[in-house]
């Protein structure tokens, strides 16, 4: 099927919009790294019984190399980058975090030029710049009003998790070649499982953990974000990533501040300025210049 790559990538930024606006709204007052490592394990047990039912296997079939780029690509993106993400979403609300979020195919365009060696042409520098300024412009209108406070800790995390995104990308291109999209999210949730179980136990979190399963917010965010953040965005992302070029794809993927405007005006009756407008568009413009 044609484009079958970008509407995939399609799929996954619209399901991880609509999650975004759940955690925000019902997963304030849970620890983030609890709510992520429920998420994790909850969508490791999902995507491995879509395995079964599919491909009649529960575990992937996977080379040594194959193992080890997904575990560390489910490691960067999961447990830290979607780690950092949930700290965001609480501190600073799911449009900001995203719009700032929507700069990792630009960190992802940096990463492919020092360590693989891809050099940037005028292009992708223009769309560099570009992005940049139409992220910086919604930031600086957010920092300015005085009736929206905004946590420079939130901004720092979602700058993070966009790091972790765009190495996790990366690692997942390198990691996948002949591997099908569910058995290659299999392994990266693993990854992420563990990753998140690790850091759980340096911070010594773990009581953290039951709080989320016995409150109903807590429960329907978890929900949520297995079944739409984990189950069909991750299944989604990594068939896109295996048919189309991982630039592109972080490109799609960063449609989602474009796509949380709407759903914030017509659907939650909140008020997206001009400025943030403006800067969402400009921002994924500027993304789009790096691939064309």
């Amino acid at each position: 099927m044609r484009f079958l790559g970008e509407l995939a990538a399609l799929g996954a930024a619209l399901s991880w919009t609509v999650n975004s606006l759940v955690l925000e709204r019902h997963g304030r007052g849970f620890s983030a790294w609890a709510l992520n490592a429920l998420t994790k394990l909850g969508g490791l047990v999902a995507v491995s019984l879509l395995a079964l039912f599919t491909q009649g296997a529960l575990l992937p079939r996977a080379d040594a190399s194959q193992w080890l780029a997904l575990l560390l690509s489910g490691l960067l993106g999961f447990s830290i980058g979607d780690g950092f993400l949930y700290i965001a979403f609480q501190q600073i609300g799911a449009r900001r975090t995203l719009l700032i979020f929507a700069a990792n195919p630009v960190l992802a365009a940096l990463l492919g030029w020092v360590f693989l060696g891809e050099a940037l042409n005028l292009l992708q520098i223009l769309g560099i710049l570009l992005a940049l300024l139409g992220i910086m412009t919604v930031i600086a209108g957010d920092v300015r009003a005085p009736e929206k406070a905004v946590s420079r800790t939130g901004l720092l995390f979602a700058a993070l998790a966009a790091l972790g995104q765009a190495a996790g990308v990366l690692l997942s291109k390198l990691g996948m070649l002949d591997l099908g999209a569910v058995p290659a999210a299999q392994i990266r949730l693993v990854g992420g499982t563990l990753g998140m179980a690790l850091i759980l136990s340096l911070l010594r979190q773990w009581r953290l953990v039951p709080p989320v399963l016995k409150s109903p917010g807590g429960r329907t965010t978890l929900a949520f974000s297995v079944l739409l953040g984990t189950l069909v965005g991750m299944v989604l992302s990594m068939q896109s990533i295996k048919l189309i070029p991982a630039a592109v794809a972080s490109v799609l993927f960063s449609l989602m501040p474009v796509m949380i405007l709407p759903i914030s005006a017509f659907f939650l009756k909140e008020k997206v300025t001009a400025r943030e407008t403006l800067g969402a568009l400009v921002a994924v413009g500027g993304v789009a210049l790096l691939f064309l």
